[in-house]
């Protein structure tokens, strides 16, 4: 296989496993599925996918479609006060196992911490309401909470990318357009599901290269049900989006239980736009995604995505962002993310509520569990 690989040019290597991440992106690490739809044998895609994703450190996940799960994105900045600040990580976890916290990140050098949760649609109210009371206990300040319709991950623009070298090649002066195509993402209808799809899920998303028999294992589940599952539900409703190739090299490695960083490759920025109308929020998308460096993005009347810019562009990125900006002075901020200081989680499968298939959220029942870790977390620092 190598020596085939030595026939062919660099660039002909390069453009295969673009096409490869392409349908990756789509369906999911399916080599055989893929190989048919490339035309190419499989042990060659098999062989280019272990060399150029899976070798060079680029994990491979599914990403639930939350919507499709009734859930809206509600992101917010929070600002933890001094006694609790080192706390922080284990609150924010704590959060995952009990109210829809699904990733957070420090800021640089504010030190604040951009908190990401996927809330059931029903449950938005109660759970902004909740934080509040948190803030007002003086647990964090609460500087800003913003609630967006639609999430996803924008496929990873490999033809940008090159996989011999790990560097990205882009022409900035492509980005400077100034038409505006209007970004429609409509809102998909909420989805049937059960507990047994979402442990699926779960499993998918922390790595989408488990055959289902492990699954099945993992889950304690037969096989055959579990199979029928993913075919009739996960996959023909649609309850995965896509799947994400994570070039930002950002991962929790299960089986050591540590996050694992590729240090000093990117610097990563949220960029948060609040409040805009049709023409805002059509030049903001428009301009964003412009450029091959998205790695998440979030809408509706608000707009936020997650940028990882190569250091070695950085003084172009920066200079790109101020175009962004410009014109939207107070509407739009960007906060530059401390890569080891941040958790991601899978979807909150523990708090669906399997007896009555709906999602929960017990208001009294949360506050009286961060009341009391307010009062030990006192207590132990005198």
């Amino acid at each position: 296989m190598a020596v085939m690989e030595q026939r062919e040019s660099k660039k002909d290597v390069n453009l295969r496993t673009a096409q490869l991440v392409q349908l990756l992106t789509e369906i999911g690490p399916d080599i055989p599925e893929i190989a048919r739809r490339l035309g190419q044998f499989k042990e060659s895609v098999r062989y280019r996918y272990k060399e150029k994703i899976l070798n060079r450190g680029f994990a491979v996940q599914a990403m639930p479609d939350y919507e499709k799960l009734g859930m809206k994105r509600v992101i917010m900045i929070v600002d933890f006060a001094p006694e609790y600040k080192q706390y922080a990580s284990a609150i924010l976890t704590a959060m995952n196992e009990l109210c829809y916290v699904v990733n957070f990140y420090k800021t640089l050098p504010e030190g604040e911490y951009v908190v990401h949760a996927s809330v059931p649609e029903e449950h938005v109210g109660k759970f902004t309401e909740f934080m509040k009371v948190l803030s007002e206990k003086g647990m964090f300040a609460l500087k800003d909470i913003l609630e967006f319709d639609w999430f996803r991950n924008p496929p990873m623009r490999a033809e940008h990318y090159d996989f011999n070298t790990g560097r990205w090649d882009f022409d900035w002066s492509s980005a400077n357009l100034t038409d505006y195509a209007l970004a429609i993402i409509e809102k998909p209808k909420r989805e049937k599901f059960d507990k047994t799809d979402l442990l699926i899920i779960k499993e998918l998303q922390m790595d989408a290269n488990k055959p289902l028999i492990e699954i099945a294992k993992n889950i304690g589940i037969n096989y055959k049900k579990l199979a029928w599952h993913h075919k009739t539900h996960v996959i023909d409703r649609g309850l995965i989006k896509g799947y994400r190739i994570n070039w930002l090299g950002t991962r929790y490695d299960y089986k050591l239980e540590k996050a694992l960083q590729r240090k000093h490759r990117y610097v990563i920025l949220d960029l948060i736009s609040r409040d805009l109308g049709d023409y805002d929020r059509m030049r903001v998308m428009a301009q964003t995604n412009r450029l091959p460096f998205v790695f998440a993005e979030a809408g509706g009347t608000n707009y936020y995505a997650n940028l990882g810019f190569p250091v070695d562009f950085i003084n172009e990125a920066m200079r790109y962002l101020e175009s962004i900006l410009s014109s939207g002075r107070g509407k739009s901020l960007y906060h530059i993310i401390d890569q080891e200081a941040g958790l991601s989680f899978t979807i909150s499968y523990k708090l669906f509520d399997e007896d009555i298939s709906e999602w929960a959220f017990n208001s009294d029942d949360l506050l009286r569990r961060f009341t009391n870790l307010i009062m030990r977390i006192k207590e132990e620092v005198g």
